[in-house]
């Protein structure tokens, strides 16, 4: 049931076009705060921003950790909760294919 709630809630915000994926928030291998904050700005012009990152992505980690306006959490930690309260809801690509992958093994177990 927590699984429906989740996948219900990202439905939502993709069907009202408050959910993006982003190639990466820093452009390169070197952190940028100040580009990360720009991109999100035009992606996510919401509030409550929720940037969903793949727990490996260092450079992504260290472009967000200090914009204040975020709720940041990796794929593997996203919850109703924190979907609902958000405006908008931005993954990297990397962070959006673990939790595709992820919720699709699931379902083809439970269908087995």
């Amino acid at each position: 049931m927590i699984a429906a709630a989740l996948l219900g809630a990202l439905s939502d915000r993709a069907r009202g076009g408050r959910l993006q994926v982003v190639d990466a928030l820093a452009a390169g291998e070197s952190p940028s705060t100040k580009a990360a904050a720009e991109l999100l700005a035009r992606v996510a012009p919401g509030k409550n921003v929720l940037v969903v990152l793949d727990r490996a992505d260092e450079t992504a980690w260290k472009s967000v950790r200090n914009l204040k306006s975020l709720h940041v959490l990796t794929w593997d930690q996203l919850n109703a909760y924190d979907v609902l309260v958000s405006d908008d809801i931005v993954f990297t690509q990397s962070a959006f294919e673990a939790f595709v992958a992820a919720k699709t093994k699931n379902t083809a177990e439970v269908t087995a």
